[in-house]
């Protein structure tokens, strides 16, 4: 009797051990055959590297597509989508403000050629949204703001190529010059805006110029720079109007900045500049005084030489 037992729970274990390795077979075949699914779908339907985000900031599934096109950096299926599908980059705005351009999506992507085909497509370089606020309308930022703030200036390079006004505001109503030094100074991108027709001498920031604020920061090369591509030195703002002055924020800053001590080749190739073009050192600010005491230099105005 034993015997016969022991044989009979022998039996169900190996028909139950059975039993489990064909579900398990079962659940590996549908695995597999998922994951052959999700491979055929995920072929058939390009998808972005930065999907979330896409999604995010473009629900659209149309705009998605002209946006993942771009990112890919498809000319041709950029062009059937503009040009036969219809769908209208200047007038899709999506991210976290509802102001992003779609045609800012390839810098964000980081795709030149995708930047490329939308504009050679008829995209806009200069459009913008407008909403209401409590001053009235307000301007989001343009594609022309998310490629002066970008590291490469490429995207900028190609936007100007293709009709991107220089002298482009950003959404604080401030110059795309400014907007390019305060996003991390792409020196570049301020080069390559005046060298395409910004205007040098724009208030820049509230009450300043691009040269007072780079000369302000002791950037005395950059400032060399400008003043050679028509830099007006005299020249400050009061109440967003300009007035031009002997002591200006710049020449002020060129002759009295504690600048570089290692080497003040540059500052000294300003005061050089502005000393050939006849303005003279201007009696020296408080604010700079004091900068000079607390950084070891000499504070007296005697004292200090012109370089």
């Amino acid at each position: 009797m034993r015997d016969t037992g022991a044989r009979a729970r022998r039996a169900a274990l190996a028909k139950g051990t059975a039993s489990l390795w064909r579900t398990f077979w079962l659940l590996g075949l549908c695995t597999l055959w998922l994951t052959a699914c999700d491979a055929v779908l995920s072929s058939a339907e390009p998808r972005s590297r930065h999907q979330a985000a896409l999604e995010r900031a473009f629900p659209d599934p149309r705009a998605q597509a002209l946006a993942i096109a771009a990112e890919q950096g498809d000319a041709a299926e950029v062009r059937r989508l503009m040009q036969d599908e219809g769908i209208d980059p200047d007038t899709v705005f999506g991210g976290h403000d509802g102001g992003m351009p779609l045609l800012a999506w390839p810098i964000y992507a980081k795709s030149p050629a995708g930047l490329r085909a939308m504009l050679e497509a008829g995209a806009d370089p200069n459009a913008k949204k407008r909403s209401p606020s409590t001053r009235g309308e307000r301007y989001h930022a343009n594609t022309m703001v998310w490629a002066a703030e970008n590291e490469d200036p490429e995207y900028l390079r190609l936007l100007l190529e293709h009709g991107g006004d220089p002298d482009t505001r950003n959404g604080n109503d401030e110059a795309l010059l400014f907007h390019a030094f305060i996003k991390q100074n792409q020196w570049r991108n301020v080069q390559l805006l005046v060298e395409r027709g910004a205007d040098v001498n724009i208030e820049a920031s509230p009450a300043s110029t691009i040269l007072a604020t780079y000369a302000s920061m002791g950037g005395f090369m950059m400032s060399h720079w400008l003043l050679e591509h028509g830099a007006d030195p005299t020249l400050d703002y009061a109440y967003s109007k300009p007035v031009k002055r002997p002591d200006s924020h710049a020449i002020e800053a060129i002759f009295w900045h504690p600048g570089n001590p290692v080497d003040p080749s540059w500052q000294r190739k300003c005061q050089q500049w502005l000393s050939s073009q006849g303005h003279e050192r201007p009696p020296m600010p408080e604010q700079y005084r004091l900068m000079r005491e607390r950084l070891g230099f000499p504070h007296e105005e005697a004292r200090i030489p012109m370089l």
